[in-house]
Parts: structure tokens; C-alpha cells; sequence
């Protein structure tokens, strides 16, 4: 990052701290808010490292479209789902809450009509609707409120119960966010009038389309944390909106990584809020809209290079299973079948799973595994379900 935040300068360049300031603030490509952080007006420069971001978004994009156009689609199915249950877990543990990924598959994967009581269902349902395509208003406090319920309100009720939305729409009482050593990092909004009318004005400005769509986002994202509306959840309920907001204009596959680039960079995400919370950044948000336009480019960078590696070894071991194969179809198809999940799950896949895809009936599976070699399989249990995976190194003669 080029651009220096206002609270860094005042320490190192205190005597043209001011200038600066009021040259960013009323600069010709400076977007002004009518939202206040830490009593400053908000705004955001765009600048050319915030125009070079959006390029390189958009840029990548084509680029993950020809990597995702050159695998199988049922393979990027399975990828979509594989990178749903990272995203799922990576924003839980962003914010310590412990979920497993075996936990969170059983939810995307069970058909049990009691699975609603389970934890995580809201969560994970919501995920799923995104990889549906599913629309999700965004326009009201209402909106917000709706989805916080549909979200994460049952995952709220079974950790904490205090911790329910206790207001008219949001909550009525003040909450601080704390760090480790118990020093009081941010104060969200109170009362609730001024959540609601802070909350308004920030849907707002995410729908104002005179402003680029993915500073829009960026902004937004920060608002809501700044906000902070409720006593529980904000920072999920943040990431999973944004998540949404890009598949909207973005290859959906993108919503499922920003996480994984959050997490992977944690540090950065939280300095990015202090920084910008800070009384002497004077509201500036451009550092916080270029550091987080970096995030979703390495989000997108990320899926690229996993996607094109893997269809690069798809391509090579697809070669090996049509040498071993040697024109006996039922074989090619199941071995077809393992190796998309080897590469794009990596969880492992039953027979049932196996016939759908492959378009063999079960009992056709069952007795053509039985003729693969040992070493090529790699079988456990799913209770009393045999899963099965493909071992690739058996695939490649020593």
C-alpha cells in the first residue's frame, strides 16, 4: 500500500498534517459521506492505487472464468462446496468460534428434517443459497435485521443468550469491542436511534451508483463494523455480505474465498478497522478501501492459481486413468469420477455419489471396484458407508 493513513502522518510529518488532510478531504475525486468516524465526516480519495485494484479485480476475474471454463463441472461443483465449507469455518474462526469442517459438510450434505435445531444451520444454509444464486435484500435495517435472524441468530441464542437483539431492530445497549489485554479497542454506536439512522445511511451508500460498485462494498464493510449493531455476529454477518455482494458482479466462486485471504492475513484486517477508527485518521477510509480491494484480489489471485494447478494434474492423471482404463468404459467413469474429487474435494465420495455422476447403477459401482487394485483405492467409513478415494501416487508407475 502506497497511500499513508492521516494517523501515521500526524506522528511523522505533524507540521503538514492539517494540509494534507484538507487536500484529501476536498481533493476533485474525493468522496464525501454524511457518516461521522470518531466525530470526523467520512471520505474516501479515489486514487490510481484504488483504480489499479479495480483493474486487477476485473482483470483476474476473466482469468478465473477461462481457469473454471477448462475443468469438468462437476469437479467445480464439488470445488464450489469444498470452498463453501473453508469459507464457513474461516469466518467462525476469524471470530473464535470453533466449527469443524466434518460438522459443516454433515449440514450441507444431511437430509434429516431435524437439522434446523443443529448449530450452524442458519449459517450454513445461507451459504448454500449463494451458491444458488438466491437473492437478499439489502436495502432496509429491516433487511438487515431479517437476515441476521435467518443467519446467525439461533448460533447467538445457543452460545450466549444475552447476546440476543434486545431493541426495536438491533440492540439497545452498549457494547465495546475488547482486546486480549482488555483494553477498549471501539465503541459501537448508542443508542439505537442513531444504529438505525448510522445503519441507513450506509445501505445507502452501498446502492449509490455513482460511486464504483467495489468501493462501495469496501465501504460498506467498514461501516457495518463501525456501526457494530448488534452485540454478537457483526463480523460474520459483515464478511458473509460482502461475500454476497461480490458474487453479484464477480464469478460466484469469489464470495467463497474472502475469508481465506482475511484470515490468512488477520493482522492486516484488524489494523485496517484501528487505523481507520483512529481520532486522527480524520475519517479517511482510502486506506481502508485499498486494503480491503487487496484482500479481494488475493481472494481471486488465490482461486486462480488453485484452479489452474489442479486442472493441470486433472489433465495429466487423466491420461494415466485412460492408459489404465484401455477402452473398458464402466472402469473409465468411476476412475473419472474419483479423480474430479481427489483433486476438487478431497473428502471422498460413497457409491451412490459415485453411480450419479458416472451414470452406473450402484450395484454396477460396487462390482467394478472390486476389480481396481488395492493401492490405486483409498477406502474409510462414513458410519456404516464405505467412502472412497483415489490414491494418486499409485496412479504414476516409480
Amino acid at each position: 500500500m502506497l497511500y499513508e493513513p492521516l494517523n501515521k502522518i500526524f506522528y511523522k510529518n505533524n507540521a503538514t498534517y492539517e494540509t494534507i488532510y484538507k487536500e484529501r478531504f476536498n481533493g476533485e475525486f474525493t468522496h464525501r459521506y454524511n457518516f461521522n468516524i470518531a466525530e470526523h465526516q467520512a471520505f474516501v480519495g479515489i486514487n490510481f492505487e484504488i483504480l489499479n485494484l479495480i483493474t486487477s479485480i476485473l482483470q483476474l476475474d476473466k482469468r478465473l472464468l477461462k481457469a473454471a471454463k477448462s475443468v469438468p463441472p462437476i469437479a467445480l461443483i464439488q470445488f464450489t462446496r469444498k470452498c463453501i465449507v473453508d469459507e464457513i469455518q474461516l469466518t467462525n474462526e476469524i471470530e473464535g468460534v470453533h466449527s469443524t469442517r466434518k460438522e459443516i459438510r454433515e449440514l450441507i450434505n444431511n437430509k434429516n428434517e431435524k437439522k434446523e435445531r443443529k448449530r450452524l444451520y442458519g449459517l450454513v444454509q445461507k451459504y448454500m443459497m449463494l451458491s444458488n444464486g438466491q437473492q437478499i435484500n439489502l436495502k432496509t435495517c429491516q433487511d438487515i435485521r431479517t437476515l441476521y435472524d435467518e443467519f446467525i441468530l439461533a448460533e447467538v441464542k445457543a452460545t450466549d443468550a444475552h447476546s440476543i437483539p434486545d431493541g426495536d431492530i438491533f440492540r439497545k445497549d452498549i457494547v465495546e469491542i475488547i482486546s486480549s489485554s482488555q483494553k477498549i479497542l471501539h465503541k459501537g454506536l448508542f443508542p439505537e436511534s442513531k444504529i438505525i439512522t448510522a445503519m441507513t445511511e450506509a445501505l445507502g451508500i452501498l446502492h449509490d451508483e455513482k460511486i464504483n460498485y467495489f468501493v462501495n462494498i469496501a465501504v460498506f464493510h467498514y461501516m457495518f463494523g463501525y456501526i457494530h449493531p448488534f452485540y454478537d455476529g457483526n463480523g460474520r454477518m459483515t464478511r458473509f455480505i460482502s461475500s454476497y455482494l461480490l458474487m453479484q458482479q464477480l464469478e460466484a466462486v469469489v464470495g467463497f474465498g474472502l475469508s481465506y485471504a482475511i484470515k490468512n492475513k488477520i493482522k492486516k484486517y484488524y489494523d485496517m478497522f484501528k487505523d481507520t477508527n483512529d481520532y486522527k485518521n480524520k475519517g479517511d477510509l482510502t486506506s481502508f478501501v485499498i486494503g480491503f480491494l487487496e484482500f479481494i484480489e488475493e481472494a481471486i489471485e488465490n482461486l486462480c492459481v488453485t484452479i489452474e494447478s489442479r486442472a493441470e494434474q486433472f489433465y495429466f492423471y487423466m491420461e494415466k486413468v485412460e492408459n489404465y482404463a484401455d477402452g473398458n468404459k464402466p472402469i473409465r467413469e468411476i476412475l473419472h469420477v474419483l479423480l474430479q474429487n481427489a483433486l476438487f474435494d478431497e473428502e471422498g465420495i460413497n457409491i451412490l455419489n459415485i453411480g450419479k455422476v458416472a451414470e452406473l447403477s450402484p450395484s454396477t459401482v460396487r462390482a467394478w471396484l472390486k476389480k481396481i487394485p488395492k493401492d490405486m483405492l483409498v477406502i474409510s467409513q462414513n458410519g456404516k458407508m464405505n467412502i472412497y478415494s483415489l490414491n494418486l501416487d499409485a496412479m504414476v508407475p516409480k
